[in-house]
């Protein structure tokens, strides 16, 4: 796919950004100018604005050292930097299935790179910094459903936000799975908020051009994302309608009541009504449904949790049981027919069909309820029998007994 297709479309815009600051220019100007200079037309054919430095002010001393390096070892880097990060997203994955699931899962993780969010795409030939952030707090946060440990995803998340502030509501994962976070939760917010808010203040310059760089990413180059307010800001955009308004409200009314159904599950799985494994993984994608705009390479970072939410929820819908001999192989062949059939059509779709993102909300939003659902089956029991040694059986009885 890189030697037949394009490659590295979002490392290209940190290279510009670069090049801009070597030669001591500002990275966000030279990228409004070059989408002004485009105009409209040429970035309505390329389906978003692709030449825009959309990360924060606090970036740029990074890219200052960055472009220190030489071109060919900047490019290793950022290979190396989204393989990387691949990587530490599919052993986070990886580390949620059960040990019967990954006798199976080893076998598909090469294919999950090219499925974000169950879809075909190629996201993950753009080099965009989003895999390696994610597999970094993905990483960090093993310990955290593991051992109830927060401390580095807390960390982790705060880098995140640096590059992409929305990455900030990753932070209502350890109030669903921990124990007592709500205030390490709420002071890592606090400080990401204050780090943007500080940074406004003292370079407001820098901070108007990259609110109007971000405001261009969605009057230009309609790039909402595939969330449900995503959805809907594009068809207010492609209608010629005004969006900022609607998408707000829309937004504020679906991630309040997201985040008040997980929590309401949160109390449910803490009652031990669930399986902890089945829990996590509901728990970690209704938390990046919370993302105001939702990415491919969003996507990407919870695609073996969807998986692992389809592969239970096929068992749990039919009551079937998994095993390799009689009656259990034809259940077990069954299902694999079936899920299979539902992956395809999804991906069929999407190639034959409409774009690729209302086939997404709609898998999205599928599994999800299907994870839901799971939350209902009660968690395995297991009872120890007390057998009586023979040496006991052999003792003598009373007469009075």
């Amino acid at each position: 796919m890189g030697i037949g297709g394009s490659t590295g479309w979002d490392a290209r815009i940190c290279g510009k950004a670069i090049h801009s600051l070597r030669s001591g220019a500002d990275p966000y100007a030279a990228g409004i100018s070059d989408q002004q200079s485009a105009g409209s037309d040429a970035i309505a054919r390329q389906g978003r604005a692709r030449s825009l430095y959309a990360y924060s002010p606090m970036t740029l001393p990074l890219l200052r050292v960055l472009g220190l390096w030489p071109n060919w070892l900047l490019s290793l880097f950022f290979c190396t930097a989204t393989g990387m990060g691949f990587i530490l997203q599919v052993r986070a994955g990886y580390l949620l299935a059960e040990a019967d699931e990954q006798r199976w899962l080893k076998f598909l993780l090469p294919a999950v790179a090219f499925f974000p969010g169950l879809v075909t795409d190629d996201a993950i030939l753009s080099g965009n910094l989003a895999y390696l952030l994610y597999g970094l707090v993905l990483t960090a946060a093993v310990p955290g459903w593991k051992r109830d440990q927060w401390r580095w995803f807390y960390f982790a998340v705060l880098v995140a936000s640096v590059f992409k502030a929305p990455l900030l509501t990753l932070l209502a994962f350890p109030v669903l799975v921990g124990k007592r976070q709500w205030f390490g939760a709420t002071s890592t917010g606090v400080v990401g908020l204050a780090l943007f808010a500080g940074e406004a203040w003292l370079r407001p310059d820098l901070c108007a051009e990259y609110l109007k760089t971000i405001r261009i990413m969605f009057d230009v180059g309609h790039d909402f994302g595939y969330g449900p307010v995503g959805v809907l800001g594009d068809f207010l955009w492609r209608h010629g309608r005004p969006y900022s308004q609607a998408t707000t409200l829309a937004y504020l009314a679906f991630a309040g009541g997201m985040l008040l159904f997980l929590l309401f599950l949160a109390r449910q799985a803490r009652r031990g009504n669930c399986p902890r494994q089945v829990w996590v993984s509901v728990a970690l994608m209704g938390t990046f449904l919370l993302n105001p705009r939702i990415m491919k390479y969003d996507m990407a970072a919870i695609t073996i949790p969807m998986l692992l939410i389809a592969w239970r929820g096929m068992r749990a819908v039919q009551g079937w049981t998994i095993g390799r001999t009689g009656k259990n192989a034809r259940e077990t062949r069954r299902m694999i027919a079936m899920g299979a059939g539902c992956f395809l059509a999804a991906n069929l779709i999407t190639v034959l069909g409409p774009r690729w993102v209302p086939v997404e909300l709609i898998v999205l939003l599928a599994v999800f309820s299907l994870g839901t659902s799971l939350l209902q089956q009660p968690a395995e029991v297991k009872l120890e029998i007390f057998v009586p040694s023979p040496s006991l059986l052999e003792l003598p009885v009373p007469e009075e007994v």
